[in-house]
C-alpha cells in the first residue's frame, strides 16, 4: 500500500505540514531582516540618532513575525490543538495565573526595551556612567541592554532595571567634558608663576579646547601642607579627559621641577611649652665632665715599666 506524505489522513502529515510551514516562516524573516537592514544602515547615515530606534524595530517586527508564523503553522497543521489549548487554559484558571505571574518580567522588560527606544535616553555608542560604571552602550536588545565597560567588560542589564535607574549619559547634547586636575604646591614656591605654568601646559596639550576662559588655574584652599590649585580645562570627551588628565599631571610635575615649584610633603609643626622648651635648651649647653687621664710619668713604677721576669717571659 502506497502512503502519500502529503495525505492530511496520514500520520506524518501534520508534522511535514508544521515543518512546511516554520521553513515558510524561517525565510519569510530572513528576507525581512535583509531588506530592513539595507533600508535602515541608508537612513542610519543621514541621521545617526535613529539608530537605536530603528534597530529596536528591527527586531521586535522580526519577533513579531517569528511569534505569527509559528503560531500559524502550529494551528494549520494540528487544527485541534486550538480546543485544546483552551480547554486546558480553562480547566487550569491556577496555573494561568501561574505563568502570567512568571512572564511579569519578561514583558515589563519588552516594554522598558520599546521604551527606551522611542524616548531615548540612553542610544547606541553614547558614553554613559551605569551604577558607578564608565560604559559604551553597545546594543540595545528586546530584553536587556549591552554595556561595553573602559577595561572591556560587557555588562548585560535587564531593560526594566536601565529603565528605573539614574543613568550619566556623557554623550547627549554636549560631548565635551570639564576636566579638573588639583595640585599642591609648597608655600616658598611662587603662586603666580605656578598658576601660569599649569595653565600653559594645558593649552599645549593637543585634546584642551580652550573654550571662553578655559584653560584656567584657581586657588582651592591652604592646605597644612601647601596650597592646593585646580586646573580647570575642556576635553572633547569623557574619554579624552581621562588621557588628558594624566598627561597633564606629568607634564606639570616636570615643568614645576624644571622651575623651582615644590610639590610639598606632609608637616607637622610642634609646639612645646616653654618651661619644658628652657629645660631642653639648659641639658644641650651644660658641658658634659670630662674624663680624668694620667699621664705616664704618673703611673706607679710597677704599671709604667715591666718587670725584668715579664720581660723575660
Amino acid at each position: 500500500m502506497a502512503f502519500d506524505l502529503f495525505d492530511l489522513n496520514g500520520i506524518w502529515a501534520p508534522f511535514l505540514n508544521f515543518a512546511i510551514g516554520l521553513s515558510a516562516t524561517l525565510i519569510i524573516a530572513y528576507i525581512i531582516n535583509h531588506t530592513l537592514s539595507i533600508r535602515i544602515s541608508k537612513i542610519v547615515e543621514r541621521n545617526p540618532s535613529l539608530a537605536t530606534s530603528y534597530r529596536f524595530i528591527r527586531r521586535l517586527v522580526l519577533a513579531l513575525i517569528i511569534i505569527i508564523g509559528v503560531a500559524s503553522a502550529t494551528f494549520a497543521a494540528f487544527p485541534d490543538l486550538g480546543a485544546s489549548i483552551a480547554s486546558i487554559f480553562v480547566a487550569a484558571g491556577f496555573a494561568s495565573i501561574v505563568v502570567g505571574l512568571a512572564a511579569q518580567s519578561t514583558l515589563s522588560n519588552i516594554f522598558a526595551g520599546m521604551t527606551i527606544s522611542i524616548f531615548q535616553p540612553i542610544r547606541v555608542d553614547e558614553a554613559v556612567v551605569f551604577n558607578n560604571e564608565f560604559c559604551f552602550v553597545e546594543d540595545i536588545k528586546l530584553m536587556h541592554t549591552v554595556l561595553r565597560t573602559w577595561d572591556n567588560r560587557r555588562l548585560m542589564v535587564p531593560n526594566a532595571m536601565l529603565q528605573n535607574e539614574v543613568i550619566v549619559n556623557y554623550t547627549r547634547n554636549d560631548p565635551t567634558k570639564l576636566t579638573p586636575i588639583l595640585v599642591s604646591i609648597s608655600y616658598e614656591s611662587d603662586l603666580n608663576k605656578a598658576m601660569q605654568i599649569m595653565v600653559d601646559v594645558a593649552k599645549r596639550h593637543p585634546n584642551c579646547l580652550p573654550i571662553g576662559d578655559l584653560p584656567k588655574v584657581q586657588v582651592m584652599e591652604f592646605g597644612d601642607s601647601g596650597i592646593t590649585l585646580r586646573l580647570l580645562s575642556r576635553a572633547k570627551d569623557q574619554p579624552s579627559s581621562f588621557e588628558m588628565a594624566r598627561d597633564l599631571l606629568r607634564e606639570i610635575k616636570k615643568e614645576f621641577d624644571a622651575n623651582g615649584i615644590e610639590i610639598p610633603y606632609p608637616r607637622r609643626y610642634l609646639v612645646i611649652d616653654p618651661n619644658l622648651r628652657k629645660l631642653l635648651e639648659e641639658s644641650i649647653q651644660k658641658p658634659k665632665p670630662k674624663r680624668a687621664t694620667r699621664k705616664k710619668s704618673e703611673l706607679p713604677s710597677s704599671e709604667s715599666e715591666p718587670s725584668e721576669q715579664n720581660k723575660q717571659e
